[in-house]
């Protein structure tokens, strides 16, 4: 594939949680990207786990973007705060702490920047929004982390803190890409919809109010972001009432990726090693992407295994 000057070829890895090796590393720094991008979730909820990731990412040799997720810098307590809905003046008790975490993980990642309530320039006519970092989905996470660190405390200052941000961006010379941890609320109900529900019965939409208002919002202006990227809800449903979920939408113009496929290193019944990120790409103007499944990380191989070209298949595009 031949390139101009304004296409672009980015890789996009969904949550990793502990399923990172120097194979990665190395196969990402020698590769032809342009960038690589992560959605978060970066170790297996001990600290020293995400940190040795976060090390390992840091040595990547390509410019590097990442938002943290809910289960980075986070504790357990803090986590079963989140999941059990317990006031948020219980987290004082932690939130020195996590703010150390916090401190750590952002040193121990190096030159990658961090992309959280910030607009950065990553290319020629590219723009990559960070959105509201440690979203888990369901309601306003880790309040008292937000209010301390960006002065965000609910749905309403979250979104308008994104508008002012993208307020200056020339739409006609810059494409724009979302990244969050969480994905915006109204692309589905259903479990197996790009950021729906997998672990209730009723299953539901477990998006993110204030990033799909701020998307709503933009568009109604006629600035429509080309992809929003997100992780969190993993393509293989909890409770198996589907074996993926879809990972790629595209509605309306816009370019939604939910790139996390966890474990994103996993062996076929053969004992082969796969490791599976998203090829993002910007050709003649067009925005797609395509699931990249590499063989013990280093080239992908034709034909795919069955239950690959599945998941690889599951998309869906309305426009």
């Amino acid at each position: 594939m031949i390139f101009d000057s304004s296409d672009k070829r980015i890789a996009v890895v969904g949550d990793i949680h502990g399923f990172w090796t120097w194979v990665d590393t190395e196969y990402f720094s020698k590769s032809n990207y342009d960038s690589v991008i992560f959605t978060g979730d970066l170790g297996n909820n001990l600290p020293r786990n995400t940190n040795k990731i976060a090390q390992l990412i840091s040595k990547v040799r390509k410019p590097k973007y990442i938002i943290l997720g809910n289960h980075d810098t986070t504790s357990i307590p803090q986590l079963l705060m989140e999941i059990t809905n317990a006031s948020p003046n219980i987290g004082y008790l932690s939130h020195t702490f996590h703010l150390g975490r916090y401190k750590k993980l952002i040193k121990d990642l190096g030159d990658t920047n961090i992309c959280q309530y910030n607009l950065s320039k990553i290319g020629e006519g590219l723009s990559i929004l960070g959105a509201r970092p440690l979203s888990m989905g369901a309601r306003f996470n880790f309040q008292i982390f937000l209010k301390s660190v960006f002065g965000i405390s609910s749905y309403e200052e979250s979104e308008k803190k994104l508008l002012e941000l993208v307020q200056g961006l020339d739409f006609q010379k810059q494409d724009l890409i979302i990244l969050a941890h969480n994905g915006p609320s109204g692309l589905g109900n259903r479990a197996s919809d790009i950021w729906g529900c997998d672990f209730k019965k009723e299953e539901g939409d477990f998006g993110d109010k204030d990033l799909s208002d701020f998307i709503r919002k933009l568009s109604g202006k006629g600035k429509r972001p080309k992809v929003v990227i997100a992780g969190h809800m993993h393509h293989s449903s909890r409770k198996l009432r589907v074996k993926t979920r879809i990972w790629k939408k595209k509605e309306e113009g816009i370019l939604y990726l939910n790139p996390a496929r966890v474990p994103r290193i996993f062996s076929d019944k053969r004992g082969n090693i796969w490791h599976h990120h998203v090829e993002l790409t910007r050709k003649n103007g067009v925005w797609n992407a395509e699931a990249k499944y590499l063989k013990n990380g280093t080239e992908e191989i034709f034909p795919l295994p069955e239950f690959l070209e599945r998941e690889k298949n599951r998309i869906e595009i309305k426009d």
